[in-house]
């Protein structure tokens, strides 16, 4: 038999093996979902669209080439008010964000893990909590306490009660934007600090105090370049997730028409100038990319951080003497403020008849319960027996459980093929692709979906205004975290107890539905639980998609911002953070039980 022969045979032979297959199935789906998009997004860029008509007059001809849109994007007054204002602005919150929450990342990381400040457990809990929730529920309460007559606004809690009346900045702009995100968005770098800082010798320390170093020289010299990786780390997450934010934006910039740049995407395509919105949507994309590159590339360099050796790590915590308790005190008062109190607000509002009165004879549960009374907000009923939201209640529901089953099977999928394959060109091609959708900002994903999918392309149908859409943009989106939930929990499982079914005689349906399901069983939950989160709180991914037959509870709660219901926001806003904080307990409850009566069974 000759060479070429046994090379042809091996080849045969891999590609009958069922990672193979499944390796070459998942990269077409997901090149079909991640990089066509691209190209369909590029491509409208360069062609006359449906809405250029009413801009250009009846001469245009519909999907030929033209480099209009670039053109007005990057020259004259149009761009300098369309593009680079926005930018300007984007840039500048985005600076601000990361600054906020780089600071209050950072000292709290501090405090957990290199001091004995009392009740760490509790702060480090709480500390989590504020990216738990909506983006936006943070904005909507910087509105319940500061809103007042000055800005066309009902009363706040701070005019209400204290009779000052805050100025147009502190309201809305730049300043509350960077402000609501820095504290939404501080969890990033508590983590990865925290991490980080865990990782310290406290003996490297404790050498140079030896040596007569002071202590800011050790925090210069020794402390920081340490956690310098991760600090560039949660900066440049935080720049790629604040860049792609719209709840925020919108709320406390479009009153003001301060626009960013996912605000002016979202105005662009909806006054179908799509072309445009495309355009600013390849430029936020190709920012975040590069951040995101770099933080890959900042974290890859980490190792050369080397402070664990074979004698082990040696931790002493910094004493914080006569100022624990204030510390801590104020540490948990500052926490309950960012993770719970705006949660109290909005419920306080939603429970006033009348917008701007706080008074005890002006609560009411119309808003919840309340039948259709013209009187208030158009006659819209309370949200527990409005349709409009039950529907909107159900779709959510369906979503995030529906995508979030798809996708953590797809990755456990996929992370069984990275494991068994790991040398396969199609199975790095696979990692790669999949991890694609994380590079994509949420509101310029959704812009890939509206472009691929408002039209019929051969045999796929027009999907946009159906619910497979929401799913399909859902799976996509999420996906790179239940690979890397896949991945992980796949490498952790024995090839031999795979090689021992196999001399048994068992199929490959069997091992995989018999041995490595099960065995992965508690990483298959882990990214079921992630997307059905993320999915359940997300707007700038939906805010494109949706029509008024399949609204989420997100995108429904921002249309009642936008026509001014505020207690119907606020209401709506809470009813979603407990739908997912009890999703999140009976989803950990349901696992742990489940644990518990396996390891009874053995």
């Amino acid at each position: 038999m000759s060479s070429m022969q046994v090379r042809l045979r091996k080849a045969g032979n891999r590609w009958r093996k069922p990672e193979t297959i499944l390796a070459a199935l998942f990269l077409v789906f997901l090149v079909y979902l991640v990089v066509v998009p691209l190209i369909s997004l590029t491509q409208t860029t360069l062609v006359w669209g449906t809405g250029d008509t009413r801009i250009r007059g009846e001469n245009v001809e519909v999907g030929k080439f033209t480099l209009y849109h670039w053109k007005r994007m990057l020259s004259g007054d149009f761009a300098q008010a369309v593009f680079l204002k926005p930018l300007f602005n984007t840039l500048v919150v985005t600076a601000g964000t990361v600054a906020i929450l780089l600071v209050v990342g950072s000292v709290l990381a501090y405090l957990v893990v290199r001091t004995d400040i009392r009740w760490a457990k509790l702060i480090s809990s709480l500390a989590v909590v504020p990216y738990i929730l909506p983006s936006w529920v943070l904005s909507l309460s910087w509105l319940q306490i500061f809103q007042n007559s000055t800005v066309a606004m009902p009363e706040g809690l701070l005019s209400y009660y204290a009779g000052i009346n805050a100025p147009e900045w502190l309201v809305y702009g730049p300043l509350p934007i960077m402000i609501t995100m820095g504290l939404h968005y501080y969890p990033f770098a508590y983590l990865l600090i925290q991490g980080a800082l865990t990782s310290i010798d406290s003996q490297l320390e404790e050498s140079a105090e030896i040596l007569g170093a002071s202590r800011s020289f050790i925090m210069r010299r020794i402390t920081m370049p340490i956690i310098k990786p991760a600090l560039f780390s949660a900066a440049l997450l935080g720049i790629a997730r604040s860049m792609g934010t719209f709840g925020t934006p919108a709320i406390l910039g479009l009153p003001a028409r301060y626009y960013t740049l996912s605000t002016q995407i979202y105005s662009l395509i909806r006054t179908q100038r799509q072309g445009q919105g495309y355009i600013l949507a390849i430029v936020l994309l190709a920012i975040s990319s590069i951040g995101l590159y770099m933080n890959q590339r900042i974290v890859a360099a980490r190792r050369s951080y080397a402070t664990i050796g074979g004698k082990g790590v040696k931790s002493r915590k910094v004493t914080l003497g006569k100022w624990n308790t204030p510390i801590a005190v104020v540490t948990i008062l500052f926490l309950l403020a960012v993770a719970v109190f705006p949660l109290v607000f909005l419920t306080w509002s939603s429970l006033t008849l009348n917008a701007g009165d706080y008074s005890i004879s002006n609560l009411s549960l119309h808003y919840w319960i309340g039948a259709s009374n013209p009187r208030f907000a158009a006659g819209e009923p309370g949200i527990l027996r409005n349709e409009a939201v039950m529907g909107a209640v159900w779709n959510s529901l369906k979503l995030s459980l529906l995508g979030g089953l798809i996708c953590a099977l797809a990755g456990m999928l996929i992370g069984y093929v990275v494991a068994r394959a790991r040398k396969a060109l199609t199975s790095r091609l696979l990692e790669q692709v999949s991890f694609v959708p994380m590079l994509v900002p949420s509101i310029v994903f959704g812009a890939l979906y509206l472009t691929l999918f408002a039209v019929r392309r051969g045999p796929v149908p027009a999907l946009y205004g159906t619910f497979a859409l929401l799913v399909l943009v859902t799976v996509a989106k999420q996906l790179p975290y239940t690979v890397r939930s896949g991945v992980s929990s796949m490498l952790q499982v024995s090839q031999e107890l795979e090689e021992a079914a196999v001399i048994l005689g068992a199929s490959w349906w069997s091992r995989l539905r018999k041995i490595m399901l099960p065995l992965t069983k508690s990483g298959f939950v882990a990214g079921a639980l992630i997307v059905l989160i993320t999915s359940m709180r997300e707007l700038s991914l939906y805010i494109l998609l949706v029509t008024p037959a399949n609204r989420v509870l997100t995108t429904q709660t921002y249309r009642f911002i936008e026509v001014g219901y505020t207690q119907f926001s606020n209401a709506m806003t809470v009813l979603l953070t407990l739908l997912v904080v009890v999703l999140t307990f009976l989803i950990n409850k349901w696992q742990k039980t489940d644990l518990g009566a396996g390891l009874g069974g053995k």
